[in-house]
């Protein structure tokens, strides 16, 4: 079956025949392909891994009504697009409702008791710009996630599911890259050690 073109993969798969075997050899000829997709979008391995996977189901739950008025690559990969846009609206949600009363919090604990010490005051508003900096420059999944944890309070079991996160591990994961990152971007700024 290997030989075989898409369309005619897509005629096994509709006609019932071998189906697994035809997920198979698709997954083995575009999965890196759309992985790759993924990679360069999200910026996160592990949830490109999975958002990958769970592609894979679509094609599988959307297999039975392609109806060939473009390439099975082509469809597949409006698949991915449509699912990372779905992923993205999700992140964009949850950010728009936490980024700015979080923003207005890190003000104010940057600022507390500045008042009676000016030049801390002055540092206190370098390291906020910093800090604003470095979390803009973080993957979204990752700045949502580490917003919700640190500023809002909010437990990493709220943020995979509110975030749709399907790997085990969930947000843990995507906080430790992101924390690593926010970490290494201080410390570029002047801010801390890098820990990397």
């Amino acid at each position: 079956m290997q030989g075989l073109s898409d369309e005619q993969l897509v005629e096994h798969y509709q006609r019932g025949q071998q189906r697994e075997e035809v997920v198979m050899i698709l997954f083995e000829r575009y999965g890196p392909l759309t992985l790759g997709f993924f990679r360069r979008r999200i910026g996160n391995p592990e949830l490109a891994a999975e958002m990958n996977q769970e592609l894979y189901i679509d094609l599988i739950r959307g297999l039975d009504r392609f109806r060939g008025e473009s390439q099975l690559k082509t469809w597949l990969f409006r698949l991915a697009h449509n699912r990372l846009s779905n992923l993205r609206r999700r992140w964009r949600t949850h950010l728009d409702e936490v980024t700015a009363e979080s923003t207005e919090e890190m003000a104010e604990i940057l600022q507390a008791g500045s008042e009676d010490q000016p030049d801390a005051g002055a540092a206190r508003q370098e390291c906020l710009a910093a800090l604003t900096r470095c979390l803009g420059r973080l993957p979204e999944i990752e700045r949502a996630v580490i917003i919700g944890q640190y500023f809002d309070e909010t437990t990493l079991a709220e943020l995979t599911e509110r975030l749709a996160l399907t790997n085990p591990s969930g947000a843990r994961a995507v906080l430790i890259a992101g924390q690593r990152k926010l970490r290494r971007c201080m410390a570029e700024s002047g801010f801390g050690d890098s820990g990397s």
